[in-house]
């Protein structure tokens, strides 16, 4: 006489699921986790496509606009932010290129679309740095840093690319260069920012950064 089963069918059943789900997560995250930090998505020379074809080198270079006219928040805080619609708008609510057939440029057409709609414009993201590390554009900004520094000659690029992988070694690099001028030294207050070591561009301990 065979033995009476300790655990039901269904409850292997129930266990064979709950153990494919987890297999399944584990590589899904593993996936997601290659696809985010493959070396073509964070090393210099990422071109990812975008929505628009947007030329900087005909913006920033050929109109010679300024940077901050469209990324404004880049003296003000943490992020340099993408522009609302409404930015190109002003512009292109009068300036609307056309081929010499005499239709909207295909981007150009696009843009009055979202316009229309409402849409925002979903970028690609092109420079960014990890999630643990603390980036303030305004700190960078307004201690006189172009911003070719970080993101190359953008006034050049019909499509705007990656310069730099933007990881710990590049911005070490920068902070320990000598300073330019030495600035006199002010009284502390409760909101004072940790000065630079002695010698060097900028602060270079981790809670920098890491904070």
């Amino acid at each position: 006489m065979q033995g009476a089963a300790v655990f039901s069918k269904r409850f292997d059943q129930r266990v064979y699921l709950a153990l494919a789900t987890v297999v399944g997560s584990v590589v899904l995250g593993l996936a997601l986790g290659v696809f985010s930090l493959w070396p073509s998505r964070v090393e210099s020379g990422y071109t990812p496509s975008q929505p628009i074809p947007f030329s900087h080198e005909l913006h920033a270079g050929t109109l010679a606009i300024d940077c901050q006219y469209c990324h404004s928040n880049a003296s003000k805080g943490a992020h340099a932010t993408v522009p609302a619609l409404s930015t190109c708008m002003n512009c292109h609510s009068k300036v609307q290129t056309k081929t010499p057939a005499g239709d909207l440029k295909p981007g150009l057409a696009t843009l009055l679309q979202h316009w229309e709609r409402g849409e925002p414009v979903l970028w690609t993201k092109v420079n960014d740095v990890a999630d643990f590390v603390y980036f303030e554009h305004s700190r960078h900004v307004n201690s006189g840093l172009r911003c070719q520094e970080c993101h190359g000659p953008v006034e050049q690029m019909t499509h705007l690319r990656r310069e730099h992988a933007l990881k710990m070694a590049f911005c070490i690099d920068c902070h320990s260069q000598a300073p330019e001028a030495e600035a006199p030294a002010a009284a502390p207050t409760a909101d004072t920012v940790p000065q630079p070591a002695s010698g060097t561009r900028a602060p270079t301990t981790c809670t920098t950064c890491h904070r």
